[in-house]
Parts: C-alpha cells; structure tokens; sequence
C-alpha cells in the first residue's frame, strides 16, 4: 500500500475492513477503526492481513484547527482516536458511516454531521499566513510574512503552531513538497527539475535533498510506485 507521507493537512479516516498497522521510527502502531492522521514529519507504511476498505475525509490545510480545540501540534505523526478528537459526535459519525456502503450517500452523512461541530475560533490572520503559504509557497518571503499581517514573528511562529503543527518554515517546505509531487503524477511532464524550480525548490539538487528527506527515496523511485489516494485528482460533484 501507499506510503503516508509527511503533509499539510489532516484525514479522518474510518476503516471498514481490516485492521491496519502502521510502521514508523518508534515501531507499530495498530490503527483505531475510527482516527485522525494528521502527518508532517514522519513517514508510515502500511500492512493489512486481510481486506482492506476504508473511508477518508481529507481536510485541507488549516481546516482541523476549526474542527478542535486541541493545538494541531499536539496531534501530528500519530493516530488519534475519532472519540478523543471530537467526543460523542465522533462515536455518532462512526454509526452514521457504517450504516451504508454508498459512497454518495457516506459523503453526505459526513458532511452533515461535521457541519454540526462547532466552529472553533482561530485568529484570522494566522489563518491568513496559513492560506497565503499554501496557495503560494515559491513567491511568499517569511521574513515579510508576519509584518504584513500585523503580527509579531514570535505570535506567528507560536499560532502556525497551533493551526498547523508545524512552524511557517516547515509548513512552506512541506506545500512545496505536495506540489511536486502531485504536479508529476497529475500531469506527467517529463522532467522533474521545471516543476520542482516552480514550486520554490532552489536547483535540481536542493529538491532532490529535501524529497528524500521527506519521502526517503528518490523521485522518480516513489513516482513509479502506486500513489497515496489524497493525490489523486477530484471527481466532480454529482
């Protein structure tokens, strides 16, 4: 299966079959039926001894911090049960998604018991800086990020944080990183060096140094291989 690489947003994901196992630095892990993974500087692999089926809720960057009240930070690299993160109407999400297998009709039901959560509040311009670093990670300068919002460096290092799990730095390499990769497998170019100079990498050398860091291997190694689903390209609405 895909490897979970480090990111910059979150997935809620509900397995209907199989328990998973997850493998990283500090050994396995065994998946809870119901959990949030919300990856930025480890990397997982995954084993399933029997069928694996499952059901993933992406959130985009920045949208967990609306969703609790825990700092983002406290939850990264590692699977946190549904139950912990949004207590009872965790449990009900669970009921409402396992008694259907229509994907359609899951969607909905997710939809409709997430838009019930309460939204929890978040300083706007952290939540500014968040949005400017991931629509445009090559031509945003951090040194001019947080006076340009009106807040302190220190209060921008501390709310990234909180919103994100990582500092403004880590956010930017991990969006240039996602952007690499999902231009090469959406659109297949044939070389990696213009895509990566587009998303902010240096030279060919830099971005290779730091998706091995990431990733840890090679490009065109990992683009070889059956991608992660949160890379795929969106189907349309019905």
């Amino acid at each position: 299966m895909p490897a979970l690489l480090p990111g910059t947003g979150a997935e809620l994901i509900f397995h209907r079959g199989t328990q998973l196992t997850a493998h990283g630095a500090d050994g396995p892990v065994s998946l809870p039926q119901a959990h949030l993974l919300c990856m930025r500087r480890e990397r997982w692999s995954l084993t399933a001894d029997g069928m694996v089926a499952f059901t993933a809720i992406r959130l985009r960057a920045g949208a967990l911090a609306y969703l609790t009240d825990h700092p983002v930070e406290d939850l990264i690299d590692r699977a946190v049960d549904i139950s912990d993160l949004l207590g009872p109407a965790g449990r009900y999400l669970v009921s409402a998604l396992n008694g259907t297998g229509d994907l359609t009709v899951r969607a909905a039901r997710a939809e409709q018991v997430l838009r019930r959560q309460p939204t929890h509040r978040t300083d706007p311009r952290i939540m500014a800086a968040v949005h400017q670093l991931y629509r445009q990670p090559a031509s945003t300068s951090l040194k001019d990020l947080a006076p340009a919002l009106g807040v302190s460096t220190r209060h921008l290092r501390r709310g990234f944080a909180a919103a994100a799990g990582v500092s403004p730095k880590e956010f930017q390499r991990l969006v240039r990183f996602q952007r690499v990769i999902r231009t090469m497998l959406l659109k297949s170019p044939t070389s990696a060096a213009p895509v990566a100079l587009a998303a902010g990498y240096y030279d060919q050398s830099h971005f290779i140094k730091e998706f091995r860091r990431l990733a840890g291997q090679s490009p065109g190694r990992m683009l070889s291989q059956p991608p992660p689903h949160f890379y795929l390209p969106s189907l349309p609405r019905p």
